[in-house]
């Protein structure tokens, strides 16, 4: 019985069950298959992004795959048996014992790791909800917040001024709203209040997940501190300096472990975190478990947006748990960028809600103002509609006159593509532009790098300081005899590495929709697919609408677009269970 089915996990998957299997003797045949299954089926879920499995959804359910024309099938055990097999095996464990496994509940399946991390996530946030801040005299506070939010009286719901009354008042805030609503300018009223009304040498740090969110809310803070009603004195102190989390947690780049941890906590008093919905589980965890007992922290992104690649959909998951904790969550609605009759704001409602036919409807008919629609129907037409759209678009970035308009020039317009592999992913697409622009002697000779080549970072350089996503544009250096360097934007300003020293990247006129998160440009093409795949999902579908600031092409059938719009992301953890867990029997 256990070997018939070795073959319904593959790779990694396969391994890690077996060695699993391995290390636990004790058990009989048949218990060792439900170990088998078990871990099997953990290791696929984690790798599709879940903190872990709930071995009750599977119970008793038949699972099946087709393998070289064979279909497999097989039926989960019972829960009771699975059960009573994962506790006699020596791998599996209680959450307060360190094994390979941790059994949580009678149900939840975990990695060690993911447990831990889940654990010191949510033990975390709930310490800082109970610790309040030293209380401060609110009537030296109240004429900060009225002149830093005129306009408004006390039975006004001005979500911006509450969000800063609540960040004075608590260590923990949950910041979340979409793009226009005003969250950054929130923040840089916020560093204000905070820096005016706090004590003298106040220590305040910004980060965001990337390199690129990083140097994007930099700028952003700059300008937006110039526009505050302040004194002097406090606006000369608003912290403009963003570090990405790595650097902030003090990465070493040749052990690459973190300088600041458990033990040697941040030397802030508060920190701030942008764009929260891109940071994993793992990275969040160990910000949290860097800070000090008393340091204040606040947590900013979009909740609708898709969560990180790697495991964990923290801070969706975050703000589902905490929406009914007084003080502690402020949801920002109201849009100052899109205005009630703008296609774009009214095209991510409609996403949010799950109305695909209806969005469709109102794309076709014209309704939407700056969104359109164009019907894919073969890969053949594909390359005649990028002929037609797309190449003329990019002749003005390649004949860019120096690196600062090229980045504006990529800022303006970008192709996001649901998929990475297959005709209509981001691999064929970079490869029909590149030849296209070659063709019409806009790039005037193909060679692996010339003038204009805009790429992106596919795995992480730490001797170069390099992440995963990180957008490179290679132009002359006028400072070294025009030779091509590659131009990254960080938030340190712009950074200059000669080619040769850059090993893993791709081409980047067209990125995927998961890649685009923290950017934003004027206008956008999105490519679907002809295809369904399971990673088309609302979260998709209305992230990628959100990149575009002005407007927004899509490309693909209406069947499917509809069909994401209708089906959630789905991740499974325990954080949200141990969170109102905690809210109990803390009474909060």
């Amino acid at each position: 019985m256990f070997d018939m089915h070795n073959n319904l996990f593959k790779g990694i998957q396969k391994y890690f069950a077996d060695f699993m299997v391995s290390l636990s003797n004790n058990l009989s045949e048949r218990e060792k298959y439900h170990l088998w299954l078990a871990c099997g089926l953990l290791s696929y879920f984690v790798k599709k992004g879940h903190i872990c499995i709930d071995l009750k959804e599977f119970a008793e359910r038949e699972l099946s795959i087709d393998e070289d024309g064979i279909s497999i099938s097989i039926k989960c055990p019972s829960l009771e048996l699975w059960i009573d097999a994962l506790k006699k095996a020596d791998v599996v464990g209680n959450p307060d014992e360190i094994k390979p496994l941790i059994l949580r509940h009678d149900k939840m399946l975990y990695l060690n790791r993911y447990w831990q991390y889940e654990k010191v996530f949510v033990s975390k946030i709930l310490h800082k909800i109970r610790l309040k801040p030293t209380e401060l005299d609110k009537s030296l506070i109240k004429p900060v917040i009225d002149r830093l939010f005129p306009g408004t009286d006390e039975n006004d719901k001005d979500m911006q001024k509450i969000a800063a009354i609540n960040a004075v008042e608590n260590n923990f805030l949950v910041i979340s709203g979409g793009p226009g609503t005003g969250k950054t300018f929130t923040v840089s009223k916020i560093l204000a209040l905070l820096i005016e009304t706090g004590s003298y040498g106040l220590s305040i740090a910004l980060a965001a997940p990337t390199g690129k969110a990083a140097a994007r809310l930099k700028a952003m803070i700059k300008d937006l501190k110039t526009k505050i009603d302040c004194p002097e004195h406090v606006r000369a102190n608003i912290p403009e300096e963003v570090y990405t989390i790595h650097r902030l947690l003090g990465l070493s780049y040749r052990t690459r472990r973190f300088e600041f941890n458990e033990k040697k906590p941040l030397p802030y008093d508060t920190v701030i975190v942008d764009e929260c919905s891109m940071v994993d589980l793992p990275l969040m965890s160990k910000l949290l478990e860097a800070t000090k007992d008393k340091t204040k922290i606040i947590l900013v992104g979009d909740k609708d947006q898709l969560s990180s690649v790697e495991p964990g959909a923290v801070f969706g998951e975050l703000c589902e748990a905490v929406q009914d904790m007084p003080n502690t969550i402020v949801i920002l609605k109201k849009n100052y960028r899109f205005g009630r009759e703008s296609g774009i704001g009214r095209l991510a409602e409609l996403v949010k809600e799950g109305k695909g036919y209806e969005a469709i409807h109102l794309i076709k008919e014209g309704i939407l103002e700056n969104i359109s629609w164009r019907d894919m129907e073969s890969q053949n037409h594909l390359k005649s509609m990028i002929e037609n759209y797309i190449v003329e678009r990019y002749t003005s970035f390649i004949n860019a006159s120096s690196i600062e308009e090229a980045f504006s020039y990529f800022d303006k317009f970008h192709v996001l593509c649901a998929l990475r592999h297959g005709p209509f992913g981001v691999l064929a697409i970079n490869d029909i532009i590149e030849k296209m622009l070659l063709e019409k002697k806009v790039i005037k000779a193909f060679k692996k790098w010339y003038r204009g080549k805009p790429i992106m970072i596919t795995a992480n350089d730490y001797s170069l300081k390099l992440f995963n996503g990180d957008i490179g544009i290679v132009f002359e250096d006028t400072e070294n005899n025009d030779s091509l360097k590659i131009f990254f934007k960080t938030e340190e300003g712009l950074k200059k590495i000669a080619p040769p020293r850059i090993a893993d990247f791709e081409t980047a006129y067209a990125i995927t929709v998961h890649k685009s998160q923290g950017s934003e440009f004027d206008d956008i093409i999105f490519i679907l697919s002809d295809t369904s795949s399971e990673i088309f999902t609302r979260e998709l579908i209305y992230t990628a609408i959100t990149r575009a600031k002005r407007s927004i092409e899509i490309w693909g059938k209406e069947h499917l677009f509809i069909e994401a719009v209708e089906k959630r992301l789905e991740r499974r953890s325990g954080i949200k269970d141990a969170l109102l867990s905690f809210r109990k029997t803390c009474d909060l």
